[in-house]
Formats: C-alpha cells, sequence, structure tokens
C-alpha cells in the first residue's frame, strides 16, 4: 500500500491563493482536522482536504466571497486614497492661508515698529522743545542764574527758603516770597 502525499497549511493557502486566517476559519467551519501533527505543531492535510478547500476558493462560493472581499477591499483604498487627497489639498490651502495671514502680519508689525520709531523721535523733540521754552522763560523773567535740570527750574531752593520759621528771621521781619511767574497767574 501506497502512502498517500500530505499537504502543509502553507502549500493549501499558496494554491487556493487564500491568507492562514482564511483557512483556519474555513478549516472550523467546515470541520476539517489534519491527518498528521508533528511534535512541534506543523500540521499536515490529506489531498481530499486540499482539493475541497482549492475549489471552494478557486471556482466555489468561497472564489465570490474573496472577490467580493477584495472589490471591496479596492473601493476601501479608493475611498481613502480619495478622502486623503481631499485632506491634503484642504492643508495646502490652510497653509497658504497661514502664509498670506503671516505676511499682513508682518507688514503691519512693521508698520507699528515706524509708528513708535516715530512716537519716539516726537518725544524727543517735545522733550528738547519744552527744555528750550523752560530755558527762554527764565531768561525772560529773570531767573538766568538757576539751574535748569530735566526741563524744570530748581525749586527747591526757593522752597526751602520761603519755608523757614519766623524765628529764624532775627530782626522778625517778613521776607519776600518770590514766586515764579506761572505761580503769579495762578494766584491772581
Amino acid at each position: 500500500m501506497t502512502e498517500e502525499k500530505l499537504y502543509t497549511i502553507n502549500e493549501i493557502i499558496n494554491d487556493a491563493g487564500i491568507a492562514r486566517s482564511t483557512f483556519d476559519k474555513f478549516a472550523e467551519a467546515n470541520n476539517l482536522r489534519p491527518v498528521k501533527t508533528e511534535k512541534r505543531g506543523k500540521k499536515f492535510y490529506s489531498l481530499k482536504d486540499k482539493e475541497f478547500v482549492v475549489k471552494h476558493y478557486i471556482s466555489g462560493k468561497g472564489k465570490e466571497e474573496k472577490e467580493k472581499f477584495t472589490n471591496h477591499k479596492a473601493e476601501k483604498h479608493d475611498e481613502i486614497v480619495e478622502l486623503l487627497r481631499e485632506q491634503v489639498q484642504q492643508l495646502k490651502q490652510a497653509n497658504e492661508q497661514l502664509v498670506h495671514d503671516n505676511d499682513i502680519l508682518t507688514d503691519q508689525l512693521k508698520a507699528k515698529d515706524e509708528q513708535i520709531s516715530a512716537a519716539h523721535q516726537l518725544a524727543d523733540q517735545a522733550q528738547k522743545l519744552h527744555l528750550g521754552l523752560a530755558q527762554q522763560v527764565k531768561v525772560l523773567t529773570g531767573d538766568a542764574d538757576k539751574p535748569v535740570v530735566d526741563g524744570e527750574t530748581s525749586e527747591s531752593n526757593n522752597a526751602s527758603t520761603s519755608t523757614q520759621k519766623p524765628s529764624e528771621n532775627p530782626t522778625g521781619q517778613k521776607k519776600t516770597i518770590h514766586k515764579s511767574w506761572w505761580h503769579n497767574l495762578f494766584n491772581n
């Protein structure tokens, strides 16, 4: 008696054109049992089992299921590719908008820098004009001997002399208080 040739799972799935998981599900559903199992777990099936699996997936109901699955997979693939294309297009548009907005903001920032620089120049000119006017006022009022510091006359000397106590004046006479001309304008 000649011994029947046995087939491994890999040989069966290669001939049937299916995946290992598909074979395992088919074998479970159709109660296929290996004829022989080696110590390491390698399983062998009969020629009859091999032909049953191959026939099912090459020309039978399994072929239709496989094609349906393959077509569905291809359709899903096409949908995913189209979705990704749309997302790439949206990202490109968003990127272009961000670049445009960045350019606008950069231009606005440059304009604000120029405005700040102009404001600094105007403040500097105003300070110089104020100092010049303060010096002219001093010359006109006769207070040219008082130093001008930061655009103001030093009133600290006048304030200290005007706040002396009457007891400090030995003669008891009232001392004439010298006020700046603008104090005279508002007090009169």
